[in-house]
C-alpha cells in the first residue's frame, strides 16, 4: 500500500485566503462555506500544479471535505481561542460577526498579505472565488457529495465520524502524469525525511 500524500500545512495562507474571500465580498462566509471554498482552492492547484495551496489535510465528514487544521483553527477562531501563534494575524486581518439569527462569519479588518501566496495560488482563489463565492454553504455541501474523492472516503466512513481523505482520490484519469509527479515528490519527500533521522 502507498504512503499518504502529505503536505506542510501553512496557517499563515489560511489566515490570509480567508480575509481575501471576505475582502472580496463573499456573502455569509462562515466556517461551511469557508472550507468548501479552500476545498475548491486546494483541489484545482493540487491538480493543476502538483501541490495544495494551503498543504491541509482533508477529511471527509457528513457536509462534504473538510480541510482539518484550517477547520480546527477557524473553530477555534469562531470560539474565540485561537492559539498564539496564529491569533495574531487571525485578529489583524478577520473579524467575527454574528448576524440576527446567530450565524457566525468572517468578515476583512484588514486586506490580505497576497505576497504569502504564489502567483499560481492567487490563480486558485480566484478560480475558488469565481465559481463558488456566489453559492450558499448548502449548496456548496450539496456539490461537494459529488466529488469522488469525498465519493470514495466516505464508503469509509461511520455514522457520525470521519474518515480521511486520499489527495490520489483528487485526479481523474486525465490528470495522471501530474498524480505521478506528486507520487514521485513524496516518495523524494519520505526517503529525506527517513534519513533525517
Amino acid at each position: 500500500m502507498k504512503r499518504p500524500i502529505r503536505f506542510q500545512f501553512d496557517p499563515e495562507k489560511l489566515v490570509h485566503a480567508l480575509a481575501y474571500f471576505a475582502e472580496q465580498g463573499v456573502a455569509d462566509l462562515g466556517k461551511m462555506k469557508a472550507v468548501k471554498l479552500l476545498f475548491i482552492a486546494d483541489k484545482y492547484h493540487l491538480v493543476k500544479y502538483g501541490r495544495p495551496v494551503l498543504g491541509d489535510q482533508y477529511a471527509c465528514m457528513e457536509y462534504g471535505p473538510v480541510p482539518s487544521f484550517s477547520y480546527n483553527v477557524i473553530n477555534d477562531a469562531l470560539a474565540g481561542d485561537v492559539d498564539s501563534a496564529v491569533s495574531k494575524t487571525f485578529t489583524e486581518y478577520l473579524q467575527v460577526r454574528s448576524d440576527a439569527d446567530g450565524h457566525l462569519t468572517f468578515s476583512a479588518v484588514k486586506s490580505p498579505d497576497m505576497d504569502v501566496f504564489s502567483e499560481s495560488d492567487v490563480e486558485a482563489l480566484r478560480y475558488a472565488l469565481a465559481s463558488a463565492g456566489g453559492k450558499t454553504a448548502a449548496q456548496l455541501s450539496r456539490e461537494s457529495h459529488l466529488e469522488p474523492a469525498w465519493l470514495r472516503a466516505n464508503s469509509r466512513r461511520g455514522p457520525g465520524g470521519s474518515a480521511q481523505m486520499d489527495y490520489r482520490d483528487f485526479f481523474t484519469e486525465s490528470d495522471r502524469n501530474m498524480l505521478e509527479q506528486v507520487e514521485r515528490e513524496q516518495e523524494d519527500r519520505d526517503f529525506a525525511e527517513a534519513l533525517s533521522f
